[in-house]
């Protein structure tokens, strides 16, 4: 058994997944007032990560900005989310997901791993955003953000599927 990797799908399904998440995010914030993803954040950590080699980089909050940091931010951000359609296509062909929603809401579970004890922490938030001042709520919303990226990923690979190959 081989693993069919489709590029095309793996794009679709990756950017897709991450617009569910941010239209999710713009959501919240119109309705509760819960401030998205600052991806210009990410985008100097990755400016800084790739110019200095530092990737645990408490002080980034204070390092001065970098220009274009929020176009590397989103750029990045949709990056990751086209190599976890990857992951999710090799565990797919594995036999361990399929394109079913549930399967999705556990990949995007199981990916919150990555922001609470990555990401965070390399950010100087600590590990599960213990270094911040709600770490509950920051675990909570990271959760809820890669529960729906994960239910996008599976809509994703979904609407691939149903596309006929060329």
């Amino acid at each position: 058994m081989g693993i069919d990797i489709e590029i095309n799908d793996i794009l679709i399904a990756g950017v897709l997944a991450c617009l569910v998440m941010d239209t999710f995010q713009r959501l919240l914030f119109l309705i509760l007032n819960i401030p998205p993803s600052n991806w210009g954040m990410v985008g100097r950590w990755t400016a800084y990560t790739v110019t200095r080699g530092k990737v645990i980089n408490p002080e980034i909050d204070t390092l001065p900005a970098i220009s274009g940091e929020t176009s590397l931010g989103w750029l990045v951000h949709y990056l990751v989310g086209v190599g976890y359609a990857l992951v999710y296509l090799v565990m797919r062909e594995a036999g361990w997901l399929d394109n079913s929603f549930y399967s999705g809401a556990i990949f995007g579970i199981a990916s919150v791993a990555v922001p609470w004890f990555f990401f965070l922490p390399a950010m100087g938030k600590g590990i599960m955003a213990r270094l911040t001042d709600n770490p509950r709520l920051v675990c909570f919303l990271a959760l809820l953000n890669h529960f729906v990226f994960g239910l996008g990923m599976a809509f994703g690979f979904q609407i691939v599927a149903q596309v006929p190959a060329s």
